[in-house]
């Protein structure tokens, strides 16, 4: 009676797993051990670029101190809450002397919001829109989703602060250049975000009304989009978050906000104004964190976050 544990080269099958799983194993061992020799080769080469050395950062420490001691005020307590005196302006050593461009920051912190709100507002619309052009399951075509995922990798691949520098440059200094470079970059990352999130969503809806003869538009509208609001309202407020910050940060290229106002002070002054300047900026961003976090518990709930 022939034996049904070997096969017709007279081996036992299990061996020959044995012996093919002993071999992935040693495949991946290997692969394992150059991809790490590989990335410790990268790191070493990394820091030795960087020259990323503990001597150089201890030296660096007492530097830091030194520079905020520059630019911390000199805050005196027995005029610290003193208001103008008869010449219309505040003692030296006070809050008001301080911040005594106060409203001249607050409007500029506004301007900033409003770049970072209008800007938000124009990327959610085109990455809305780009978003259904690049899934790969709602596309109208295959060459348009392509051209549009490399149009949107452009877009998220390039820094806010160096469309703004081409901006300045086509527009003039001032808020639209920070707007448009700001509105640029925001709808090339939620163009991606939104496109997997669409891409993820049931097409029954979709496959119903092209039964009863919807057009493209109408799938998108009526079948997709109800299902992926939720989501994209809270990447647009975590966006928005976002470009608070880097509504600051293209002020220093000119594209205003309060950025323009720091690089300003940074450059010209480099006393007390810095930090006044600076604590309104991280205030301003907590802020609106705490808002938007906020807002997004509120609107789509806190199990949908998780």
């Amino acid at each position: 009676m022939a034996d049904l544990t070997q096969n017709p080269g007279g081996q036992d099958p299990v061996a020959l797993f044995e012996r093919h799983r002993a071999q992935l194993i040693r495949d991946r061992m290997a692969a394992n051990i150059l991809l790490l020799v590989l990335f410790l080769a990268f790191l070493a080469w990394s820091i030795w670029i960087a020259n990323f050395t503990p001597e150089r950062l201890a030296q660096g420490v007492p530097r830091i101190f030194e520079y905020f001691g520059t630019v911390m005020p000199s805050l005196q307590m027995d005029v610290l809450l003193e208001s103008r005196n008869e010449a219309g302006r505040f003692p030296a050593g006070s809050i008001g002397f301080w911040y005594n461009d106060f409203w001249k920051y607050v409007t500029l912190i506004w301007e900033t919001i409003l770049m970072a709100l209008t800007a938000t507002l124009l990327a959610t619309g085109l990455a809305v829109i780009l978003s259904f052009l690049a899934a790969r399951n709602t596309t109208p075509h295959p060459m348009v989703g392509a051209i549009a995922r490399r149009f949107l990798e452009f877009c998220r691949g390039v820094p806010e602060i160096l469309f703004a520098l081409v901006l300045v440059f086509w527009v003039g200094i001032g808020p639209l250049a920070g707007v448009l470079a700001i509105t640029i970059h925001a709808a090339g990352a939620l163009g991606k975000l939104f496109s997997e999130v669409v891409e993820n969503a049931s097409m029954r809806p979709v496959d119903g009304m092209k039964a009863v003869g919807g057009s493209w538009f109408e799938q998108m509208r009526y079948g997709i989009l109800p299902q992926v609001l939720p989501n994209f309202t809270s990447y647009a407020l975590w966006r928005f978050e976002i470009n608070v910050r880097a509504s600051a940060v293209v002020g220093f290229v000119g594209a205003g906000g309060i950025g323009t106002e720091l690089s300003h002070t940074i450059s010209f002054y480099s006393d007390d104004r810095v930090t006044a300047v600076l604590l309104l900026v991280v205030l301003l961003v907590t802020v609106i964190d705490l808002l938007s976090e906020r807002a997004r518990h509120t609107l789509i709930g806190k199990e949908a976050l998780k």
